[in-house]
């Protein structure tokens, strides 16, 4: 029978403030804070006494690294740490995630990008393009060269025909660089690009969409209509115009259009991932169980910190990477047309504007058929891999789709 005691009941005698976290020290965002605040006196040092704040281990940070190094202490703190600390629900997830073909292809493909993207340049050395070894063809292929003149062949050379080897797997470009090493370099600028533009654009995306959706009212008015002005200009716009005159290559920076690239988008593309958070936090902050949590005395910020944000993390991921393969796209489409090449060197749009010149004249594109094919089915996969992976995130996090 139940109690008639209702002030004995375990969810009416709850401390808010200690559940809020009230005065006590919380560490994650200490660290984070810390983290932040180092970061910020390393760029202060940077840009007012000159030389790298990094000395002491040897390291010359690129532009795009401070990024990257933001990316990762936010990472940290809003992605690895509450993994880690809900074990019992992220080892289901994952379970969930890998039992699934298309999802255990699709993260292994993008676990493997970021290791090799971030620690890969660490432990693979590469040799330098050598003229000689120009317009090598792929392994089990092979180019009719007869009527070349002048031609290397580094395999088996036989009837007129230049054989691959497996110095060169995937053959190699007109400076006789390594197709395999392109797309090593491709992927680093891709996941660069992906991972310093994402967090970013999901922090200022989660953050908007979040106090839009909850707050409402005047709150949800003037949040939109913002959103609303700033998509009526396309960031790719403000990028050609913007960081063209001020964000290049400034003092020789190798990368610093790459940084730019991923400033400006970070800042300005996140307005339709803003809209479909505050969607999804409009259906859930009158839900039973934030109204429950609010019967009982929860304050506005646990119930932000442990109801509405931690669910509307699938939307946000979600979002992220359909967005991330189109960022992707647009930097190798601006390196492809040369307008402000959005690189230090090594995107697949160099790699493929360059497949469709050959100096001497002597070879048509369509004969150096793997040095469009290979790139383009490289950058397919890419694609196809982020976009599907957040296709099965949302499904394995959804807790509505846990049990179908």
């Amino acid at each position: 029978m139940p109690s008639k005691r209702l002030d004995d009941a375990a969810f009416a005698n709850i401390d808010w403030d200690e559940e809020a976290g009230g005065h006590s020290v919380h560490w994650p965002t200490v660290g984070l804070l810390a983290g932040l605040v180092g970061l910020a006196a390393a760029a202060v040092h940077k840009l007012r006494v000159g030389g790298t704040p990094f000395g002491f281990i040897g390291w010359e940070p690129p532009r795009i690294a401070w990024l990257l190094l933001l990316a990762g202490l936010l990472g940290l703190r809003y992605g690895l740490y509450p993994m880690v600390r809900d074990r019992d629900r992220t080892l289901p997830a994952l379970k969930r995630l890998f039992s699934r073909p298309v999802g255990a292809l699709s993260a292994g493909f993008v676990v493997l990008s970021l290791l090799f993207a971030l620690v890969g340049p660490e432990f693979i050395s590469w040799d330098y393009a050598k003229l000689a070894h120009a317009h090598q063809p792929p392994v089990f292929t092979r180019l009719r060269v007869e009527d070349v003149y002048a031609y290397n062949c580094v395999g088996e050379l036989a009837n007129g025909y230049c054989h691959g080897t497996w110095q060169y797997p995937l053959g190699t470009n007109r400076y006789g660089g390594s197709v395999v090493q392109r797309l090593f370099e491709g992927n680093i600028v891709a996941v660069k690009l992906a991972v310093s533009t994402a967090i970013v654009m999901g922090v200022v995306a989660m953050v908007v969409g979040t106090v839009a959706g909850y707050a409402g009212g005047l709150t949800d008015t003037v949040l939109m209509s913002y959103v609303d002005i700033q998509q009526t200009i396309p960031a790719l716009v403000i990028y050609l115009v913007v960081a063209t005159l001020f964000l290049g290559n400034i003092g020789g920076v190798e990368d610093g259009k790459l940084f730019s690239l991923a400033l400006v988008f970070g800042l300005l593309d996140w307005g339709g991932i803003a809209r479909v958070v505050r969607s999804d936090v409009l259906t859930r902050r009158s839900a039973g169980y934030i109204r429950a949590a609010k019967a009982v005395g929860a304050t506005d910020r646990h119930v932000l910190r442990r109801h509405v944000v931690p669910n509307a993390m699938p939307t946000l991921v979600t979002a992220l990477t359909r967005r991330i393969p189109l960022l992707v796209l647009i930097q190798i489409a601006l390196a492809y047309l040369a307008l402000n090449s959005a690189t230090g060197g090594g995107s697949l749009g160099e790699t493929l504007r360059s497949s469709f010149t050959d100096p001497s004249g002597a070879l048509a594109w369509t004969d150096l058929w793997w040095l469009t094919a290979i790139p383009i089915l490289f950058t397919v996969v890419f694609v196809l891999a982020y976009s599907l992976l957040g296709d099965e995130l949302r499904d394995v996090l959804d807790p509505k789709g846990v049990s179908r």
